[in-house]
């Protein structure tokens, strides 16, 4: 499984995990996450320790409980009035939000927090036993993270799990401080790897990787305000590695399949994604700080519905064949069709 990041949109990956577990037939051997798909990965691999998939499936809902009960006591957790009258799970009216992002353009998280106080290093805290999780071979786990002063990827694998490394890949540097892991300082992982495949090609034996997308590839309308081009720069940041890691196990593959590359020197990857683009086209970023239950509930359902659609659609090609539509969704046409694309 590779998960990406994406603050409450994480909500959507529980519910894709809750129906992959609760179908018992397959078997999670890795993950691979960034961000809330990294705190995903966690709650996952922790579940599956103490309990198989039932015990996945209870440790992913009492996680998303847990950070809507911190959420409660958020000042930025306050829908405004014009989101809640147009029934919106977005936060553009919320006023602790727009007050905080003023500040934020102004102050560091250094300045406006110099304790570093974090809701959420306490929920990691209370939720995960990292010292069994670190000896555990139930599932493999590998959160990102950014090396702040070399920008280069780190990837904290199962033996390194600790509360730092999972606090790493989920810190937005404009929201808390550099974490310090091991003598060095990370931000969040989303920026060079949202989330990495590599991990899950050479250290698993399986052949199929899933992919949990949240973020949207395609958008149909410019956009012109301010907010949306500040949307759509996330959403274009958030899927560049994805991109390009598509990009190059697709074209790996075409030259195994063509016989350029000899079968069996190189692993052949079936690729399967499970998305849907709708649910989060009117979001936008200020949703991602939304921590109400009924908005956890609300993306809790719809990944649900994307796993079960997947499962009935592609289950039986799972060990056969890629079922993630990798030239139309993530290469697009070849260079030479539109300048364009190049």
């Amino acid at each position: 499984m590779a998960l990406q990041s994406g603050g409450s949109h994480g909500a959507f990956t529980w519910g894709v995990l809750d129906r992959l577990l609760e179908d018992d037939r397959l078997e999670i051997e890795g993950v691979t996450g960034t961000g809330a798909g990294g705190m995903n990965a966690v709650a996952l691999a922790q579940g599956l320790m103490r309990g198989g998939s039932q015990g996945g499936r209870t440790e992913l809902r009492n996680f998303w409980k847990a950070i809507h009960e911190v959420g409660k006591k958020s000042p930025l957790n306050n829908r405004g009035p014009v989101d809640k009258m147009m029934n919106r799970f977005t936060m553009h009216s919320s006023p602790g939000l727009i007050m905080f992002d003023y500040l934020s353009r102004m102050f560091s998280p250094y300045e406006l927090n110099p304790m570093g106080t974090d809701p959420l290093k306490d929920v990691i805290k209370k939720s995960f036993d990292f010292e069994a999780l670190r000896t555990s071979s139930k599932c493999k786990i590998y959160l990102c993270a950014t090396h702040v002063f070399t920008g280069r990827l780190k990837i904290f694998s199962t033996p390194e799990l600790k509360l730092e490394s999972l606090m790493a890949t989920a810190c937005l540097p404009t929201i808390r401080n550099a974490v310090l892991v091991d003598g060095e300082y990370y931000w969040d992982g989303g920026f060079v790897g949202n989330p990495v495949f590599f991990p899950l090609i050479y250290d698993c034996e399986t052949p199929d990787i899933i992919l949990v997308q949240l973020n949207p590839t395609v958008r149909n309308k410019l956009p012109t305000t301010s907010r949306e081009i500040g949307d759509r720069l996330n959403e274009v940041t958030n899927n560049t590695s994805v991109v390009r890691e598509m990009r190059a196990i697709s074209y790996i593959t075409d030259l195994i399949d063509k016989g350029i590359i000899e079968k069996g020197k190189v692993k052949r990857l079936n690729m399967h994604l499970i998305e849907d683009e709708a649910v989060f086209q009117e979001l936008g970023w200020s949703s991602k700080l939304n921590t109400e239950w009924e908005f956890f509930t609300h993306l809790f359902e719809k990944g649900r519905q994307a796993a079960d659609t997947w499962l009935k659609d592609n289950y039986d090609s799972i060990g056969v064949k890629t079922t993630a539509p990798m030239k139309e969704h993530f290469v697009g046409p070849k260079w030479k069709d539109s300048n364009k694309h190049i």
